[in-house]
């Protein structure tokens, strides 16, 4: 057998061991990887959409129920959508004979993860307001707009519970296993960091664009989302777990939620 075609058989030699995967039996090429992240993003929405839309309909005799009818549905939606997204990505993963570890599962949360999520807390609004502030001198109109986040209507503290909980907590979950993930593992088993880190992050802002309450892309909540992925990116590549990740987003989720809804 020549050198050559016993290389391309060998494990990709790098720093992060999570990483130390056969390209023979990764997640396949950049483009594949990102194929792959649309059609799992879409498919979850979509399923959610129905699973929700049927059920309201069966309860009420009607199929012309909006999502945003009432802060159950809108939970239930959320939660159907970022789980659906997560278990489509391990299905993915494991598909590929791989272990959760290539997506930053394979161990439990431990101390440090907390402590490096702090920090990266801290760093990520500190780079927020310094990138925000400058470029509101060029561009005014840049934090115009709020975002809608759905549950339009919370009249109750259960309706309030219901939102803090699909909104704090499932998103975090749903697409730090979605994107920093299998999209960013999966780059990056094929690509230096700083490509991966940031194809990873622009997908992730572009995701936020049409998020807006009114029509036109919502350009903060791209910048912001665009950051936010670059600590989390960051943090993946440090930890090798999605933990430390999911508890930043957490956080940002937990003071979104209280500026949105004026708590």
């Amino acid at each position: 057998m020549s050198s050559d075609s016993s290389e391309k058989t060998q494990p990709r030699k790098t720093k992060r061991s999570w990483l130390k995967v056969s390209v023979k039996h990764d997640l396949g090429p950049p483009w594949l990887v990102i194929l792959t992240i649309l059609a799992i993003f879409l498919a979850s929405q979509m399923i959610a959409a129905f699973i929700v839309d049927l059920v309201m309909g069966a309860l009420r005799h009607s199929s012309s129920i909006s999502l945003n009818d009432s802060p159950t549905s809108e939970f239930f939606y959320v939660l159907l959508a970022e789980g659906i997204a997560a278990l489509l990505a391990i299905y993915g993963v494991k598909k590929r004979s791989l272990g959760l570890g290539f997506i930053g599962l394979g161990r439990k949360p431990n101390r440090s993860d907390l402590g490096r999520a702090l920090i990266g807390f801290g760093l990520f609004y500190l780079a927020l307001i310094v990138i925000s502030g400058i470029l509101t001198i060029f561009f005014p109109d840049l934090n115009n707009g709020s975002q809608n986040v759905g549950f339009n209507d919370l009249s109750t503290r259960a309706d309030t519970a219901l939102a803090f909980i699909a909104l704090v907590f499932f998103p975090p979950l749903g697409e730090e296993t979605l994107v920093r993930g299998y999209l960013y593992s999966g780059l990056r088993n094929r690509m230096r960091f700083w490509p991966a880190l940031l194809i990873t992050s622009v997908l992730f802002g572009l995701a936020h664009l049409p998020t807006g309450a009114a029509p036109g892309p919502l350009w903060a909540a791209g910048l912001n989302t665009f950051i936010l992925s670059v600590v989390l990116v960051y943090l993946r590549e440090s930890t090798g777990a999605l933990y430390a990740g999911m508890m930043v987003h957490m956080l940002n989720n937990l003071i979104a939620f209280g500026f949105h809804f004026h708590l």
